[in-house]
């Protein structure tokens, strides 16, 4: 029962932004008998309604997860044939992604899918030159546009001149280049976006000051900038650099902006201060500056971030950050109220992981913690245990030199009570660690368990499966087991 029946639909479009129509149709569809298919849209109801860092997400996950692997290919495939289109996914418990083969198809086709179900995202090409010259009807639910494929210059135009982006909160566009995004967001029809998603597009500077000279994007709350890994593209990619950032943070529009992902670009110390010093990133929640050439030192600047900023989640991952870098993030008064934190693959030792565990300022409230692809070892485990985080519930520890002996100390920590999502893998685990885990009086919330790429054989995962700490998980990673016993 995917698709909504005529009086149901027209109340979802009508409102399309309320929760109140999908919660009435969870109620009739449990009435008549769907009560996973209104399980289904309850939860995600619920997952958009919280904080990605929220506790809640980890169970509600999971059952959606659980739910979309029994049933989800089930669920689509009740919905119609419709030529030149493809049914994508779920939107708050609704099917409502489409993908169209080209604008031609959209044109042609978005009637016969909105006659069965909201189509509120939609991915489509470009338009090519002749597509852009036949008019397409606005689709009044439509809220987030997703554009592929390298377009021709006159597409930008067109799409800039379409009534159609009057409607969109979020705006994903790739194959652009500096000219084309200036053209694109110089539409007037661009005032009630929230979310402008441009990643690996390689825009650079010039990007930036294409968007600097928007005077349209007064409600962005969501801006992604990122580009390409520094493994992936070409050294003569245009990237942000210092002269990019200081022109994008004396921007007046940044002001609304909560999430603002960088990464890939080339920051650099002089780039980092100016974001963090600007009159204009009060608002901002989020940050991600992975990859994006920051060392020690850049780092330092989070000490001299203007007073209003407080982000909630920060990542600073594949930035070469080692124990300096890590003091400074624990010690910065802009992170005192950071709820998720990534710093994976920083080359912090263990001396740095005890700094720290002990200095960080956040380590009470935080939810989320991705160290992995460090040193930390079991010492630097022990350090962050003796904290006792009394909100985490999710750590990622992958490649950290944990030993067994770290498997054994997280086994009999009180503080590990809290952790509803664990990976210890690739971290020489075997046989002892295993059996301290299944042995555990602790880890008595926790639901996924990743043990991959460890030494662990086969009679060793068996029985961990069999414990009581397996036998509650609803997800135990165990793969990759040696021939013969460790």
């Amino acid at each position: 029962m995917s698709a909504p029946g005529r009086d149901f639909l027209d109340y979802m479009v009508a409102n399309i932004e309320d929760d109140t129509p999908r919660l009435i149709y969870a109620d009739w569809l449990e009435e008549n008998g769907h009560e996973l298919r209104a399980e289904f849209v309850r939860i995600q109801l619920r997952r958009a309604a919280l904080p990605a860092w929220d506790a809640l997400q980890v169970p509600l996950r999971l059952r959606e997860q659980e739910l979309m692997t029994l049933h989800g290919e089930e669920w689509l495939a009740e919905m119609p044939t419709v030529e030149g289109a493809r049914w994508e996914g779920f939107r708050r418990g609704i099917v409502a992604e489409v993908s169209f083969a080209s604008f031609e198809a959209m044109r042609m086709s978005a009637h016969a899918c909105r006659a069965v179900a909201p189509v509120e995202a939609v991915t489509v090409r470009w338009p090519r030159r002749r597509e852009g010259q036949q008019d397409v009807e606005p689709i009044a639910e439509l809220r987030e546009l997703t554009l592929t494929g390298n377009p021709d210059y006159e597409a930008f135009e067109w799409v800039a001149d379409s009534p159609q982006l009057s409607t969109l909160r979020v705006l994903t566009a790739l194959g652009l280049w500096g000219r084309s995004l200036e053209q694109l967001v110089a539409s007037s029809f661009l005032a009630n976006l929230k979310s402008l998603r441009l990643p690996s597009n390689n825009l650079g500077n010039p990007g930036i000051f294409a968007l600097t000279h928007s005077a349209t994007l007064s409600a962005l709350e969501e801006l992604d900038f990122s580009s390409q890994s520094r493994h992936e593209r070409y050294i003569d990619d245009p990237v942000i650099r210092a002269a990019g950032m200081e022109a994008l943070m004396r921007w007046p529009g940044l002001a609304t902006v909560r999430s603002l992902k960088l990464h890939g670009n080339d920051l650099s110390r002089d780039g980092l201060r100016a974001l963090l010093r600007s009159t204009h990133t009060g608002a901002l929640k989020e940050l991600s500056l992975r990859d994006s050439r920051l060392d020690a030192q850049s780092i330092a600047e989070l000490a001299t971030a203007q007073p209003l900023l407080r982000l909630e989640t920060l990542d600073l991952g594949e930035n070469i950050l080692k124990n300096v870098g890590a003091e400074y993030v624990a010690l910065a008064p802009c992170l005192s109220e950071l709820k998720s934190l990534k710093l994976d693959r920083c080359e912090v030792s263990m001396t740095g992981a005890q700094l720290f565990a002990k200095k960080a300022l956040f380590l009470g409230g935080l939810r989320q913690l991705d160290i992995s692809h460090n040193y930390f070892g079991w010492n630097g485990l022990v350090s962050l245990l003796e904290r006792r985080p009394a909100a985490l519930h999710s750590l990622q520890m992958r490649d950290n030199n944990l030993s067994d002996k770290g498997a054994e100390i997280l086994a009999i920590s009180p503080a590990s009570d809290t952790l509803l999502e664990v990976d210890l893998s690739q971290n020489d685990l075997g046989p002892v660690a295993v059996q301290a885990l299944g042995n555990t009086a602790h880890l008595d919330k926790l639901l996924v368990l990743r043990l991959a790429d460890n030494p662990i054989n086969a009679s060793s995962a068996a029985a961990l499966a069999a414990s009581s700490l397996g036998k509650r998980l609803a997800v135990l990673e165990l793969d990759n087991f040696p021939a013969a016993p460790r």
